[in-house]
C-alpha cells in the first residue's frame, strides 16, 4: 500500500471518527434537554395536583368542623344551655382549632408543591448545563480532528519530518 493511499485512509478515518463523535454528542446535547423538559413538566404537574388534593382536603375538613359544631350546638341546647360564657368558649375553641388543622394541610401542601417546581427549576437548568457541556465536546472533537488531520498531512506530504534531525554521513 503507497502512502498515498495509507494517508488518505488515516485522513478519513479521523474525519469519519470525529463527525461519529460530533454527532453523538449532538444527540446527547438534545436528550439532556429533552429528558431535562419532561422531568420538569412532571414535577410541575406534580406540584398542581398536590396543590389540587390539599384543597378538596380543606373543603372536606371545614364541612366536617361545621358538622361537629352544629353538634356540639344542638348538645348544648338539649342540655338547656345557652350559647354564652363557656358553651361559646369551647365553641370558638374547637374552631380555632379546626382552622389552624386547615391551615396546616394547606402549609404542607404549598412546600411541597413549592419543592416541586424548585426541583422542576433546577432539572432545567441541570439539562441545560449538560448541553452546553455537550456542545463544548463537539467543539473539542472538531478541534482535536482538525489537529490530527493537520498532523497527518505534515508526516505524509506537507512537512520535512527530517527537520532538525542530524545528518546522516556516507563514506564515498
Amino acid at each position: 500500500m503507497s502512502w498515498v493511499a495509507i494517508a488518505v485512509v488515516s485522513v478519513g478515518s479521523t474525519l469519519a471518527g470525529a463527525a461519529v463523535g460530533i454527532q453523538g454528542q449532538r444527540n446527547a446535547a438534545k436528550a439532556a434537554e429533552q429528558s431535562a423538559e419532561w422531568n420538569a413538566d412532571q414535577q410541575r404537574k406534580q406540584a398542581a395536583y398536590e396543590e389540587s388534593v390539599a384543597q378538596k382536603n380543606m373543603r372536606r375538613e371545614r364541612e366536617n368542623n361545621k358538622r361537629e359544631l352544629a353538634r356540639r350546638r344542638a348538645s348544648a341546647a338539649r342540655g338547656g344551655l345557652m350559647e354564652t360564657g363557656a358553651v361559646s368558649d369551647e365553641l370558638i375553641e374547637a374552631s380555632e382549632r379546626h382552622q389552624v388543622e386547615i391551615d396546616d394541610i394547606w402549609e404542607k401542601a404549598s412546600t411541597q408543591a413549592n419543592t416541586r417546581r424548585a426541583q422542576a427549576n433546577m432539572s432545567i437548568w441541570e439539562g441545560q448545563t449538560t448541553a452546553a457541556a455537550a456542545k463544548t465536546a463537539m467543539w473539542g472533537t472538531g478541534i482535536g480532528a482538525v489537529g490530527s488531520v493537520a498532523s497527518q498531512a505534515m508526516k505524509f506530504g506537507g512537512g520535512d519530518i527530517t527537520a532538525g534531525a542530524p545528518k546522516a554521513y556516507t563514506v564515498d
